[in-house]
């Protein structure tokens, strides 16, 4: 298993840093969420910045680290365009580029005026379809780039496994991801592909990592998934899902699990730190 870092909604050149410190410390990969459909903050002032423009100040201060956004919110987007922007970043990257996809929740774009699709997996795949269409020769530039779909229900990940290049997983205990990476891995065999499993986990003080499950639990498709694995309230949530900023001996023990998972890789999340806190834990785990 190889470790990646997510960060979210950060300036660009400290995400350019978060890049630095990723191939300091033998990182991976660095995820960054479109966190567009989450806009906004009680004033009615607009926030989250664009993960697409973060990625292209990380690539030209790095050499190897690879860099994704996920996921991108699709129906934020237009298929052409999205296309052409995985495209240049691929190009600038020199193909260190990997780009996720994900259909949203009704509450975030119904917030928004944008409609939600009646038939999210459906959705998907023609979102899919389409971008590997323009991946795989509809460009004149900077093809070639892979597509992974955030996925939480099974018939999601058998999308990402059989139509896609794997799949962006979030908020799983090691049990639930073993089985998981499982039916990726079946549903992808049956069709050539290998099937890539990069599962997020967060790494956040105890308050911030409380008001992420009890924020993610209000929406109606992760109160399902939560519900699926046995988690009843934010308090299992956070011991199940999560890893222990507070104990590196327990983080590392979560790691194993997830390792013995099959998981390919995992992306520390550290939401809630100051970006010295925030690369001191990184550091230490990286060992």
């Amino acid at each position: 298993m190889e470790l990646g870092i997510c960060v979210r909604d950060l300036p660009a050149a400290e995400v350019a840093r978060v890049g630095h410190l990723a191939e300091e410390q033998g990182y991976g990969y660095v995820f960054v969420p479109d966190v567009r459909g989450g806009m906004g903050d009680p004033s009615g002032r607009l926030g989250g910045r664009d993960a697409f423009v973060s990625l292209g100040a990380l690539f030209e201060a790095t050499s190897v680290v690879q860099g994704a956004v996920g996921v991108a919110a699709v129906p934020f987007h237009l298929p052409a365009t999205l296309a052409l922007t995985a495209a240049t970043l691929t190009e600038q990257s020199e193909g260190r580029f990997l780009l996720g996809v994900g259909i949203s929740h009704r509450e975030s774009t119904e917030r928004h005026g944008i409609p939600f699709p009646d038939r999210p997996v459906a959705a998907t795949r023609e979102w899919v379809q389409e971008l590997r269409r323009r991946s795989e020769g509809g460009l004149a530039f900077g093809g070639g780039f892979p597509i992974l779909v955030g996925a939480l229900g099974d018939r999601m990940v058998g999308l990402g496994a059989a139509e896609a290049d794997g799949v962006v997983l979030n908020w799983l205990t090691p049990e639930h991801a073993a089985a998981t990476v499982k039916r990726v891995r079946d549903a992808a065999g049956a069709t050539g592909r290998r099937g890539f499993c990069v599962l997020y986990a967060r790494l956040s003080p105890a308050d911030t990592v409380r008001a992420d499950a009890v924020g993610y639990d209000a929406l109606a498709n992760y109160h399902e998934h939560f519900v699926r694995q046995g988690l009843a309230d934010p308090e299992a949530i956070v011991a199940r899902t999560c890893l222990s900023a507070e104990d590196p001996g327990a983080a590392r023990a979560q790691l194993d699990a997830y390792a013995e998972a099959g998981v390919d890789v995992l992306c520390l999340y550290p939401h809630g730190f100051d970006e010295v806190e925030r690369a001191r834990l990184l550091t230490a785990l990286a060992s």
